[in-house]
């Protein structure tokens, strides 16, 4: 059935075309199926390479037009069956359709296109930091709207879509939504955080909403023996890390303790290492790492997260942490990096990435050893490319698999500096 047309001249929308029959070629970066029509490239959410689709076209422009399968002439092997019945109308979810370990090689396969694009030569892959497919996710944000239904935004748009049960929550967390959706007075609110910790204490925040409707939630939530004030705990290596309700801590707790314990190994720190983390949170990365180097020296941009980092390090000599904007801070005549003179530096930034510091890090000539981890391979491409014109090279490379299920890539890098000749 053709859609039906808008008038150019009202809203300036292109038409939209019939639904397509279309062979899928291959996978886009972000796992949807690339195919080819009359001359464009075609993006089919919900479509795998070697697939014949039909497709419902949503987006045109002159080269490139986006879209969903709408049935499958016939099926990829590697297709699997969605384990969520909203699967394709809430908007959480990218990749449920695809077989886990597929979902890895698409991912790698997105990193080392940007990587190439930016003139890297193939690399040599260490085994992901696996995660189990479902039921991974300790923390998540949930909307409401104005009836008081509670879920999350659907695929395209802001419609909520109303959820009982997400499959990549953990069981405590889905437990207490559960709780939540059955009894909270949530009208009046817009947008709320529910995560549980490594000890099984329930948080929650409000993010928007009415003040007496959110004072009332909190009474409510109070009587469940949730907290909203109280530092929620959290294991990072061998030390213990806090964090308020809202806060950020990373998604999936067991691929958290991979990460950190894959960069220890990749390290290889010494008694004499002076380590300093940029964008270090709540020190999930610096306490972990903190025992047997020198010293080490985390900077942040929240407040809180320095004072959670601060607190636990107490009786530890040796790490401090300082509140830093590292997207404006002059890193190499900072006094408090001068002094500490690192021979390591640890990089965790958002999706923005960390140009300036990549550009700075030339001239800190005291570090020897980078460890980088990326939420964003475009961003992550261009810092390499970064630190490879000021002489380092990668030694090792692998996905971090903190969000199955989802388009969201992460990944781990390690970098030496070059021997001088």
């Amino acid at each position: 059935m053709i859609r039906k047309r808008s008038k150019p001249g009202r809203t300036g929308q292109k038409s939209l075309p019939a639904p397509l029959t279309l062979d899928i070629l291959r996978y886009s970066h972000d796992g949807r199926g690339i195919a080819s029509h009359a001359g464009r490239v075609v993006m089919v959410a919900n479509a795998l390479p070697g697939e014949q689709v039909v497709a419902s076209i949503d987006q045109v422009g002159s080269k490139l037009w986006q879209g969903r399968s709408t049935s499958l002439l016939n099926v990829s092997p590697e297709r699997r069956e969605p384990a969520c019945k909203l699967y394709g109308v809430c908007g959480g979810c990218q990749l449920q359709h695809l077989d886990h370990a597929s979902q890895l090689q698409i991912k790698q396969q997105a990193v080392g296109d940007h990587l190439r694009r930016n003139g890297f030569k193939p690399q040599d892959w260490s085994e992901p930091l696996r995660s189990e497919p479902y039921g991974y996710r300790h923390r998540a944000r949930f909307h409401i709207d104005k009836q008081g239904q509670v879920g999350f935004h659907a695929e395209k748009g802001n419609t909520l879509i109303a959820v009982s049960e997400c499959p990549v929550l953990t069981p405590a967390l889905q437990q207490a939504y559960e709780v939540l959706v059955l009894s909270a007075p949530v009208i009046g609110l817009v947008q709320l955080e529910l995560v549980v910790d490594d000890t099984g204490q329930v948080g929650v925040v409000v993010l928007d909403g009415k003040p007496i409707a959110s004072a009332n939630f909190y009474q409510w939530s109070a009587r469940q023996g949730w907290t909203s004030s109280q530092a929620l705990q959290y294991q990072a290596g061998a030390s213990r890390v806090t964090a308020l309700a809202g806060e950020f801590t990373q998604v999936n707790r067991a691929v958290n303790e991979r990460m950190i314990e894959q960069g220890r190994q990749w390290l290889q720190l010494t008694a004499t290492d002076r380590v300093l983390d940029l964008f270090c949170g709540n020190g999930n990365f610096s306490l972990a790492l903190a025992d047997g180097v020198a010293a080490s020296l985390g900077l942040e941009a929240s407040h809180s997260a320095i004072a959670q980092a601060t607190y636990a390090a107490q009786g530890r000599p040796g790490i401090d942490f300082e509140q830093s904007n590292l997207f404006s801070a002059d890193l190499a005549n900072m006094a408090s990096v001068q002094g500490l003179a690192p021979t390591v530096v640890l990089i965790d930034p958002p999706r923005a990435g960390a140009e300036a510091l990549c550009a700075a890090l030339k001239r800190l000539p005291s570090v020897q050893k980078i460890l980088y981890v990326s939420c964003d391979p475009a961003t992550l491409a261009r810092d390499l490319n970064l630190l490879a014109e000021a002489k380092w090279r990668i030694r090792n490379i692998g996905l971090i698999d903190m969000f199955p299920q989802t388009r969201h890539i992460e990944t781990m890098v390690y970098l030496e500096k070059r021997a001088k000749l």
